[in-house]
């Protein structure tokens, strides 16, 4: 395989995990970021690199949003947002953070490849991302294809909500970090 051939079938498995995610899902997750107080996210290992980008881009949009893990993450409240992510809906320390946002009184929503797992079971709002669809194997390693198709369906959700809030890139560039420009 070249680089072409390598390339388009990366971009033809995301087509197809993209395609597998159901619209009402992700404007009930859009709808429920919109209007949260405070939104917290998580997840482990490459899922949550882009789950903290995604974190990142909460709060240019100018939402109040937090990364799980940071040292200046506050306590999370009674009607929050918690924003689970796990390809399997099984990852332990993600699994545990949202039974505890579900004791703490919290909207708890997730992204995830399983959702009859525990994450899902738990969620409020689930949204199926079938990144691995049964019977479909994909060419690149381990989980791969969920994170990359993670990563655009957040970003996807990005342009959703700059619309929903009325947000443009100058509004969002303003609350981007200003010491390394």
């Amino acid at each position: 395989m070249n680089l072409p051939e390598s390339l388009q079938t990366i971009q033809q498995e995301i087509a197809l995990a993209l395609a597998s995610v159901e619209e009402e899902e992700v404007e009930a997750l859009v709808d429920a970021l919109a209007s949260a107080p405070r939104i917290f996210v998580t997840g482990m290992g490459r899922v949550g690199l882009a789950a903290r980008a995604f974190a990142m881009r909460l709060m240019h949009l100018g939402l109040q949003a937090y990364w799980i893990g940071d040292t200046t993450t506050p306590p999370l409240s009674p009607g929050d947002v918690l924003l689970a992510c796990s390809g399997s809906g099984e990852t332990a320390p993600v699994r545990v953070f949202a039974e505890l946002a579900l004791q703490r009184g919290a909207v708890v929503a997730t992204i995830t490849r399983q959702p009859e797992a525990a994450i899902g079971r738990l969620a409020h709002i689930t949204v199926g991302l079938i990144a691995k669809p049964s019977g479909d194997l994909t060419a690149q390693p381990m989980t791969t294809l969920f994170e990359q198709s993670l990563g655009l369906l957040l970003d996807a959700m990005v342009l959703l909500l700059m619309e929903r809030l009325g947000q443009t890139e100058g509004t969002m560039s303003d609350r981007h970090f200003n010491l390394e420009r």
